[in-house]
């Protein structure tokens, strides 16, 4: 995938049987890297690969929170960007996830432990550190312990479940932290020790807590009693798995990250059925899912966005190039669809214009 230029400003096309893209048009000062958008002007910032705008959410107010892996949060309220960091109360600038509990409190997931704001204040609550002699019962390894909080969601009981980037998941009801999962995956050559990363974690329907894990842990279903662990013996394309999703019909999907047979898995209840590039799939590296008003389910890849109707696929492009790395998709309250992803990248496509506001959004 080529690497997106911000210096020159995107004339993005939307390329969908349905509808055609507005081109929406943005001016940039000649020679001087700075972009001009509504009279006002901002610096051109370089953003890398290890840029990424991982999360969106929209609140109970309307407002859409975006978390990046390292510029903190942007709020936006429909008309301008705040850009809140460490600076402003925040716990680390490497936010992966972001929820709003049930009281309209924001939990973040963030490589400091979870950061919980209730609209005043910060308040950072760390991982339990990890017992020196807690070690695997079958192999007698330890899990590497880590403070990253990777993925967070709070379930139908109003408690959390939390994944982190090393030592499996955690429950959390506000008081005490349970473990989960801290010995499954694959142990590292490197220092024989386990290496959980939990990347989603999905409450079903049926009130099941789903885990995937993106270090060879594969799916775990708990059923509140006990773990039913899933790998490609149950029909999975690999045991990298990223996104987790339940559709309005009560299919799981799941997204794995394989390079060579990654692509779509989905659930049942019964059995898993797969879909891969051979089936139209616009990119193996599956990183999100999105289901729309009219049950089209949109999927963000490595290399690209495309929507599936439940027959074929449709690529969703940047004139005809890849759209970009994008880990999340998201609707706001007016109908907009939201993208984000690596090279910092954000765009809004309210149904004619796609507009990029991957600079934009740093405008002060």
């Amino acid at each position: 995938m080529e690497r997106l230029k911000y210096i020159s400003i995107l004339l993005i096309i939307l390329l969908n049987s349905s509808c055609k893209g507005q081109i929406q048009e943005q001016s940039q000062s000649e020679g001087n890297n700075v972009l001009i958008t509504a009279n006002e002007k901002v610096e051109i910032y370089d953003y890398g690969a290890g840029d990424v705008v991982t999360k969106g959410l929209i609140d109970k107010e309307g407002n859409i929170w975006f978390t990046t892996s390292k510029e903190g949060v942007f709020k936006y309220n429909g008309k301008t960007f705040k850009n809140i960091t460490t600076k402003d109360g925040l716990c680390s600038n490497n936010v992966w996830s972001v929820i709003e509990d049930n009281n309209g409190v924001l939990w973040f997931a963030t490589a400091k432990g979870l950061c919980s704001f209730d609209g005043n204040d910060f308040k950072n609550i760390l991982l339990p550190k990890v017992d020196t002699e807690d070690v695997s019962p079958i192999t007698g390894l330890p899990s590497r312990e880590t403070e990253t909080v990777s993925t967070i969601i709070q379930d139908n009981k109003g408690e959390f479940w939390l994944g982190t980037d090393a030592s499996g998941a955690y429950h959390y009801d506000g008081n005490k932290f349970t473990s989960f999962l801290k010995f499954e995956g694959r142990i590292q050559p490197s220092d024989s020790v386990y290496n959980n990363c939990i990347t989603s974690i999905l409450e079903d329907r049926n009130g099941n807590i789903w885990f995937t894990s993106m270090t060879h842990g594969g799916i775990n279903r708990y059923d509140g009693k006990s773990m039913t662990h899933f790998t490609t013996e149950d029909g999975l394309l690999g045991d990298m798995i990223k996104p987790s999703f339940e559709d309005n019909r009560g299919n799981i999907w799941f997204g794995s990250i394989q390079n060579l047979e990654g692509g779509i898995n989905i659930f049942d209840g019964v059995s898993f059925k797969s879909l891969t590039k051979k089936d139209g799939l616009c990119d193996s590296n599956v990183a999100c899912f999105y289901e729309d008003e009219t049950g089209r389910i949109w999927i963000g890849t490595g290399d690209g966005v495309c929507s599936y109707d439940g027959r074929t696929f449709t690529e969703f492009s940047n004139q005809g190039e890849s759209f970009g790395d994008i880990r999340f998709i998201i609707k706001d309250n007016a109908d907009n669809m939201w993208f984000g992803g690596r090279y910092g990248s954000l765009y809004r496509y309210d149904g004619k214009e796609l507009k990029n506001f991957t600079q934009t959004k740093r405008i002060k």
